[in-house]
């Protein structure tokens, strides 16, 4: 694992993230992650070509060697990451789960873009 840290993006408008975000910081990390809220991080959103709409239809992450992932493989990325989740991770990272995990994600993630007002008043 690089000495770099994995940056997570996260709808700091949108209660349900904040509250999930808030939850998985409380855990004890294996792997350095940096939290980033969309509503002010524009420079380093526009740096890696994505943009806020993007990211609050999908969860984004920057992993610790400079790629760029969305949707399920970003859980896979943060359970892999925190001591709690750590079997979870593997379980998923080993028996490649993360195309079944994204059938149950994407519309999730669409119902949560819908649902929220910060979502709709960020994208206008």
């Amino acid at each position: 694992m690089s000495s770099q840290s994995h940056k997570i993006f996260y709808d700091d408008q949108c209660p349900l993230c904040n509250k999930e975000i808030s939850h998985y910081k409380r855990q004890e990390h294996l792997h350095k992650i940096d939290w980033i809220p969309i509503s002010s991080s524009g420079d380093l959103i526009q740096n890696h070509g994505l943009s806020v709409e993007s990211l609050l239809k999908r969860m984004h992450a920057i992993r610790s060697d400079g790629v760029v992932i969305s949707g399920a493989a970003v859980f896979e990325l943060i359970w892999n990451s925190l001591k709690p989740y750590y079997f979870l991770g593997r379980v998923v990272t080993t028996l490649k789960l993360v195309p079944l995990l994204e059938i149950f994600y994407r519309p999730f993630a669409k119902w949560r873009f819908k649902r929220n007002s910060s979502c709709s008043q960020s994208c206008d």
